[in-house]
């Protein structure tokens, strides 16, 4: 009886050993096949309109176009965006773009395209001494286009353009995604859902000029840090930066359009206050751009941007007078200075355009009116249009 015991002791204690050396032996498996993922670090059409995707790591990758609708796609294994809500530059040929990653860990990437596209080749280089590279995708035929190249946003520049081309304009809907802006009073409006919503229909009234070519910084509601905005219209290589904002302020009277420009110095406390809450946007995504704006704005200033501070200011007094002949409310002193990041640029002409204050319960209401957002859009393209004729000349 005794050593019958003895035996299912041991048995139970041998037992007990196996099965815990599998479930070690499974975690080191496991941990031995984890793959670290690959990062997507920019995506880029270069001026040959070729596809170029930067990787952290070599990757296993497929590239294939499907019909009905076009489309351009890449599913790239084991791998994932480094930003979130990244949203590359787009040419003309590409009308949109959209990631997801599936069960399996294998992030695809999807360009809705204009017109049918074959590839010649798509192909994995290698960064020199490095296992970092970039999936590289050549067209059979190329697009008669422009595509966008990188540019450091540090590096001022002069372009030499033929004045015969469509001025490029680029149009910020100002906040998005997880930083709704200012809250309206009354209604609850969101000045992300306002911004973009008078963006859309901006760029809508400019298209059907057929004088320009436009470009939004978001077309939906996701969130870009300033100096991303910036970045993108220099990529562009606009000729006009817009950056579209609704107003707050601490009572329910004060209502009105104000257009402000870049300055060293804040024309008046208010600007001063603006700016800061508008630089502060960044912070929410933990990169804080009001630090570095001061040390950007002294070395671009310096060095190339009084002409385009210039061309801002003038633009901003042409506006004026045109919103002003639609009948739409301003504000006194309505050309305004202040220090914002996301007019840091040096070389087009920026302005940053308060559409009205949400404070305000009756402005509230007219900025979610169309008919308001029509007359402020027809008003603003009226004064766009006077800008390049006076600019030409």
């Amino acid at each position: 009886m005794q050593k019958n015991q003895y035996f299912q002791t041991w048995l139970f204690v041998a037992f007990t050993f196996c099965f815990l050396l599998c479930g070690f032996l499974k975690i080191a498996i496991a941990q031995e096949n984890q793959v670290t993922p690959i990062s997507v670090k920019e995506i880029l059409f270069s001026v040959e309109n070729n596809l170029e995707i930067s990787l952290s790591n070599q990757a296993t990758f497929k590239t294939f176009t499907l019909a009905n609708p076009n489309r351009l796609v890449i599913d790239i294994a084991n791998a994932n965006l480094e930003q979130k809500n990244y949203q590359p530059t787009l040419p003309s040929f590409v009308t949109s773009f959209r990631n997801r990653v599936d069960e399996k860990n294998s992030l695809r990437l999807v360009f809705d395209l204009k017109e049918k596209l074959t590839i010649k080749k798509s192909v994995f280089q290698k960064t020199e001494n490095s296992n970092s590279g970039k999936i590289v995708t050549d067209f059979s035929e190329k697009i008669n286009t422009p595509a966008t190249k990188y540019v450091d946003p540090k590096t001022p520049l002069k372009f030499s353009k033929n004045p015969a081309e469509k001025k490029v304009i680029v149009i910020d809907a100002g906040h998005g995604g997880k930083d709704p802006g200012t809250i309206g009073d009354y209604a609850r409006s969101k000045e992300k859902n306002i911004t973009l919503s008078y963006a859309k229909e901006l760029k809508k009234h400019l298209e059907n000029t057929k004088k320009y070519k436009v470009y939004l910084t978001r077309d939906d509601d996701y969130f870009i840090k300033l100096k991303q905005r910036v970045e993108k219209a220099r990529k562009l290589k606009a000729d006009l930066f817009i950056s579209l904002h609704a107003n707050s302020i601490g009572d329910n009277v004060t209502s009105g359009l104000s257009i402000y420009t870049l300055s060293e110095t804040s024309s008046d406390k208010q600007a001063e206050l603006l700016a800061k809450k508008e630089n502060r946007a960044d912070i929410i995504a933990g990169a804080n751009f009001s630090g570095a704006s001061k040390d950007i704005m002294n070395t671009l200033i310096d060095l190339s941007q009084r002409d385009s501070m210039n061309n801002s200011s003038l633009f901003a007094n042409i506006a004026i007078l045109s919103v002003r002949d639609a009948e739409i409310k301003i504000l006194q002193n309505t050309h305004r200075f202040a220090g914002f990041a996301v007019l840091t640029a040096p070389d087009m002409a920026s302005v940053l355009i308060e559409l009205g204050y949400l404070s305000n319960k009756n402005e509230e209401k007219k900025l979610n009116s169309l008919m308001h957002k029509r007359t402020i859009a027809q008003s603003l393209v009226k004064a766009i249009n006077k800008y390049f004729t006076q600019i030409r000349n």
